[in-house]
C-alpha cells in the first residue's frame, strides 16, 4: 500500500475512534446515569446467555436443553427492550459507538498491514512442460465442477485426472511422475493434499494447491483466493516457494495432526454430514467421565511430563490461537518448528474458560492448556495403534508415534502475483493507537 493510502486509512480509523468516543460520551451524558445500570445489564445478560447456551449444549436431556435456550431467548430479549428504552438520544449514541468501532477497526487493519511485499519466492526458468492436476468433484460441495475447473486447466494444457471411487491419490500421483509429470498438483480438500504432497516431497517434483475444499486451510495459509479457486491453476506459470511439512512416522501432514476427542470426532462416520452434532456427542463423553481421555506418555522441553489429555494436536508450523480474524491461521510455513498444543481440561467450565481466554487474545500456558515449539516429538501410548486425524482425515497410527519437521522439502508453485498473509493487527491495543497516529502523520505504517 501506499504512503498516501495508508495515510488516508489511518485518518479514517482515528475519526472513527473519535466517533465511537463521541457517542460514549452522549450515552453517559444523557442517560443521568442509568447508562451504569444498562452496562451493569449488559455483562450479566451476557453471563447468563453463555451460561445457558453452554449448559443447552453439554446437557444429554432435551428438555433441559430447550429450557435453557428458552431462558437464553427470554434474556436477550430483555436486554434487547433495556436498551430500547434507555432514550432516542441514548440510542442515537450507542449507534455511533458501534459504527465508530466497526469502522475503526477496519480502518486501522487496512491502514497498518498493507499490501505486503511479493511472498519469498524464485521464478521459474520456464514453466512445467508436463504438469499433473488430481481434481476431487465431491469436495467443498462440488465446487470444482461448478467452476468448471477441469475443463479450464485441460485448455490449459495441464492433464487432469478425475478422481473416481476407490482411487487412490498416492499411486495416482506416483504414476503421473513415472509418466513425465514435471509438477503435481491437487483439487480437493486437505486432507488430500499431504498424499499427494508427499509424492512431491519423495520425487522433488514441485506442487500446486487448487482450493475447491470447504475449508482449504492449507490454501489460506499460502495466501490464495479461496474464493476464486480458477486464479490458483496461475500457479503452474508462477513462482517457486520452498515450505516445510510434517511427518509423523512415514505419513506427510501438510496442516496438523490431532489426536485424542478431535480424532475420534473425525473418525465418527456423521462428522461429513452432522459436524456439530457430532463433536457434541463425543466431545462431551471425556468431560462426563464417559469416555477415557488420550492415555499417552510425552515431554515438553522442560522435561513436564503428559500422561492424559483431552486433545493433543502438532502442527507444521505455528497456528495463531490469539482470536481476531486470523484465528487458527499460520502467518508462516518455513519456520522449520512444529507446534505442540495439548488441552487437559476436565470439565465443561475449564473448557469454556479457555475458550473465552482464546477469544479474548490472553492465551497462556497452564493447568489446561500447554504449548510449544520443537522440531521433534515422541508419542508414546498404552495401546500398539492410536486413531488420528491427519489434515482432518480419520487413520490409525502405530504406537510409539515420531512426529519431525522436514524444513522446505516442498516446492511449492504459486500464482506470480500472490501476496503474503497481511500481519495480524490488535486494534483494541495503545500500540495500535500509536502505530496509527505516526502514520497519519509520517504517512506509512510504523513497524
Amino acid at each position: 500500500m501506499s504512503g498516501k493510502a495508508a495515510r488516508g486509512w489511518a485518518l479514517a480509523a482515528l475519526v472513527a475512534l473519535v466517533l465511537s468516543v463521541s457517542g460514549l460520551v452522549v450515552v453517559v451524558v444523557g442517560s443521568e446515569g442509568a447508562f451504569l445500570a444498562v452496562i451493569l445489564d449488559v455483562v450479566l445478560s451476557l453471563a447468563v446467555v453463555a451460561a445457558t447456551g453452554w449448559w443447552a449444549f453439554t446437557t444429554s436431556r432435551v428438555w433441559k436443553r430447550w429450557l435453557n435456550v428458552a431462558v437464553a431467548v427470554l434474556v436477550a430479549a430483555a436486554l434487547v427492550i433495556s436498551l430500547i428504552i434507555v432514550g432516542l438520544a441514548e440510542g442515537v449514541g450507542l449507534a455511533a459507538m458501534i459504527v465508530g468501532l466497526l469502522g475503526y477497526g477496519g480502518a486501522a487493519r487496512r491502514a497498518l498491514a498493507g499490501d505486503g511485499a511479493p511472498v519469498p519466492a524464485a521464478g521459474l526458468d520456464q514453466p512445467p512442460a508436463r504438469p499433473w492436476l488430481l481434481v476431487n468433484l465431491s469436495s467443498g460441495g462440488g465446487k470444482a465442477e461448478r467452476s468448471g475447473l477441469v475443463e479450464v486447466a485441460r485448455a490449459r494444457g495441464i492433464a487432469v485426472h478425475v478422481l473416481a471411487p476407490g482411487d487412490d491419490p498416492t499411486a495416482l500421483a506416483r504414476r503421473a511422475v513415472a509418466d513425465g509429470a514435471d509438477a503435481v498438483g491437487v483439487a480437493g480438500g486437505d486432507g488430500s493434499l499431504g498424499l499427494v504432497a508427499a509424492v512431491a516431497v519423495e520425487s522433488g517434483v514441485p506442487f500446486v494447491c487448487i482450493p475447491v475444499g470447504t475449508r482449504n486451510h492449507f490454501a489460506g495459509d499460502l495466501g490464495l483466493d479461496r474464493a476464486h479457486p480458477l486464479a490458483a491453476l496461475d500457479a503452474y506459470t508462477g513462482q517457486e516457494r520452498r515450505i516445510d511439512v510434517g511427518m509423523v512416522g512415514d505419513r506427510v501432514f501438510v496442516n496438523n495432526v490431532s489426536l485424542g476427542a478431535y480424532a475420534d470426532v473425525v473418525a465418527e462416520p456423521s462428522y461429513r454430514a452432522e459436524k456439530l452434532a457430532t463433536a457434541r456427542t463425543v466431545l462431551l463423553g471425556p468431560l462426563r467421565g464417559e469416555r477415557a481421555l488420550l492415555q499417552v506418555d510425552f515431554y515438553d522441553p522442560e522435561g513436564n511430563a503428559f500422561r492424559d489429555v483431552l486433545v493433543l494436536l502438532v502442527a507444521n508450523n505455528s497456528y495463531e490461537l490469539s482470536g481476531g480474524s486470523t484465528l487458527g491461521a499460520r502467518a508462516r510455513l518455513d519456520d522449520g518448528q512444529l507446534q505442540v498444543s495439548a488441552l487437559r481440561a476436565r470439565t465443561g467450565a475449564a473448557l469454556a474458560g479457555l475458550a473465552a481466554r482464546i477469544t479474548a487474545g490472553r492465551v497462556a500456558s497452564g493447568a489446561n492448556w500447554a504449548q510449544w515449539t520443537a522440531t521433534t516429538l515422541r508419542v508414546d501410548a498404552r495401546v500398539p495403534r492410536l486413531p488420528a486425524g491427519i489434515d482432518g482425515e480419520a487413520v490409525e497410527l502405530d504406537a510409539p508415534l515420531e512426529f519431525r519437521i522436514l524444513p522446505g522439502m516442498l516446492r511449492v508453485l504459486v500464482p506470480a502475483a500472490l501476496r503474503p498473509r497481511p500481519p495480524q493487527v490488535r486494534p483494541l491495543s495503545w500500540a495500535t493507537l500509536r502505530r496509527l497516529v505516526r502514520t497519519a502523520i509520517g504517512g506509512r505504517p510504523a513497524a
